[in-house]
C-alpha cells in the first residue's frame, strides 16, 4: 500500500470493481487502488428471488478478494473525508491518500431514519424487506408463514436502486399466497410515492394490467412516513389529485418496506454534490461523460451519481466503459468523447417464469436489446434474469469483459 496513486477508486461494488478491471488492462495495476472495507461482494438482483424462496441468498454472495483485479491495491478501510481541492481522501484509520485521478463508486445509503419505527421493527411484527442481506431470509419466512390479512408493499420517492424490486417481491408474494390457498383471505396493497406504478408509460400500462389481473390495490402518491410495529400500523403521507396533503393510517398484517435512499454521508457532506435541483445531494457529474462538473480529474459511476437514470446494475455495466475511456482521455490531456445514454434495465418479475424486460434510457427512451415487444411477459426473459445475468455479472462485468 502506498500513500499516492495515479488512480484511486472509492468503493468495491459493481462500479468500482468493473472500472478497476477495465483500467488494469490499460495501465499498470500498481498505479490503481480500491478503497472499501467490505470483505463480501453481493449480486443484489438475486435478493428479490431469495426473499420469495426461489433460491438461497448465499447464491448472491462471493468473497471480495476474488474480484479485486490482480496487482491492484485493496485498502480495506472506509472513506471518511473527501478533499478534492487537495486531491486527498482520508480513511477510517486516519490514513491520507492522494491521487491524480479519482473514481467515486460509493453507491448509496439506505436512509431508514426517514421512516421512524421501521428499522426497529425489521424482522418482526410483520415488517420485512429485501433491501438488507440479513433480512432476506426473514422476508421469505414471513411470506411463507403468512395466513391472510392485509399485506402492504411500499415504494418510496425515487431515486432508489432497482426501482422495480418493490413490486417484484409483491408479485412473487401474490403467487406464494395463491399456492397456499390463502389469496382469497388476503388483501394486497401497493403503496407508491409516485404518480404511477412505473415511470415509463409503456411499462406502466402493462403493469397496471398486471395488478388488475392479480387483484392488487394500487395506491399512488402514498409515501410511507412511519411504522408502529407493536400495533402493526403504518402512516402514509397522501397527496390527492388536487395537491392536498394528508396523513392516512393503515393497519397491516404484513408490510414490505423499501426505505428512502440517499448518497453516502461522506459524499453528501462534501463539495462534490449537486447543490440544487432534482439531483441535489448526489454526486455532481455530467450525465453523458460522467466527469465531475467542477473537478475534471474526478469521475463518478453507479448509484452515487446525480444523473436522471434508473439506478441498476445494468446501468453500471454501460457506464463502466464510458468512465474508463473518458478518464484515459483526460490522462492524455484530451477531451472526453464517450457518452452514456442513460441506459438502464429492469427485469420485472411478474411471477415464477414470467418477466417483462424493461430497458430504457434518458427521457424514457426505449432501448430494447431484442426485436420483441418489450412490454410483454416472457419466459425467455425469466431465464435471462434467473440464469444468464448472474453469470454475465460474475464472469463478465466484474472481470472487465462485458
Amino acid at each position: 500500500m502506498k500513500a499516492h496513486y495515479k488512480i484511486l477508486i472509492l468503493g468495491a461494488g459493481s462500479g468500482g470493481i468493473s472500472s478497476a478491471a477495465r483500467l488494469a488492462k490499460q495501465i499498470s495495476p500498481k498505479d490503481i487502488a480500491i478503497v472499501d472495507p467490505a470483505i463480501k461482494h453481493y449480486y443484489q438482483p438475486l435478493w428479490t428471488l431469495s426473499g420469495a424462496g426461489v433460491l438461497p441468498k448465499q447464491e448472491s454472495e462471493r468473497n471480495q478478494i476474488d474480484y479485486i483485479p490482480q496487482g491492484v491495491d485493496w485498502i480495506q478501510e472506509s472513506v471518511t473525508r473527501l478533499n478534492p481541492k487537495a486531491n486527498e481522501v482520508e480513511t477510517s484509520s486516519g490514513l491520507t491518500l492522494t491521487y491524480d485521478f479519482l473514481i467515486v463508486a460509493l453507491g448509496l445509503r439506505l436512509a431508514w431514519e426517514k421512516i421512524p419505527g421501521a428499522k426497529k421493527a425489521l424482522g418482526k411484527n410483520g415488517v420485512c424487506t429485501i433491501y438488507e442481506y440479513d433480512q432476506v431470509d426473514k422476508t421469505e419466512e414471513m411470506l411463507k408463514t403468512f395466513t391472510g390479512g392485509t399485506a402492504i408493499f411500499t415504494m418510496p420517492p425515487v431515486p432508489i436502486k432497482c426501482a422495480g424490486a418493490p413490486q417484484k417481491i409483491m408479485y412473487l408474494a401474490d403467487e406464494i399466497f395463491r399456492k397456499k390457498g390463502i389469496r382469497n383471505q388476503s388483501k394486497i396493497l401497493f403503496a407508491t410515492a409516485g404518480k404511477a406504478i412505473f415511470g415509463i408509460p409503456v411499462f406502466a400500462e402493462a403493469l397496471t394490467k398486471v395488478v388488475q389481473r392479480k387483484e392488487i390495490e394500487l395506491l399512488v402518491q402514498h409515501q410511507l412516513i412511519s411504522i408502529d410495529g407493536t400495533n402493526k400500523k403504518a402512516v402514509f403521507k397522501v397527496t390527492d389529485p388536487a395537491g392536498q396533503v394528508s396523513n392516512q393510517e393503515i393497519k397491516y398484517d404484513l408490510i414490505h418496506v423499501v426505505p428512502p435512499m440517499s448518497a453516502p454521508t461522506v459524499v453528501a457532506e462534501s463539495e462534490l454534490v449537486e447543490k440544487e435541483g432534482d439531483q441535489k445531494g448526489w454526486l455532481s457529474v455530467d450525465k453523458f461523460t460522467l466527469q465531475h462538473k467542477s473537478f475534471p480529474n474526478i469521475f463518478g459511476i453507479g448509484d452515487v451519481t446525480g444523473v436522471p437514470n434508473s439506478k441498476t446494475g445494468a446501468a453500471i455495466r454501460k457506464q463502466a466503459p464510458v468512465v474508463v475511456e473518458n478518464l484515459l482521455s483526460v490522462m492524455r490531456k484530451e477531451e472526453p468523447q464517450a457518452k452514456y445514454d442513460g441506459y438502464s434495465s429492469c427485469p420485472l418479475v411478474i411471477g415464477i417464469g414470467k418477466v417483462i424486460l424493461a430497458e430504457f434510457g434518458y427521457d424514457g427512451k426505449l432501448l430494447p436489446s431484442f426485436p420483441l415487444n418489450p412490454a410483454k411477459e416472457r419466459r425467455s426473459m425469466w431465464l435471462l434474469k434467473r440464469y444468464l445475468l448472474p453469470k454475465l455479472y460474475w464472469h463478465g462485468m466484474l472481470r472487465g469483459l462485458a
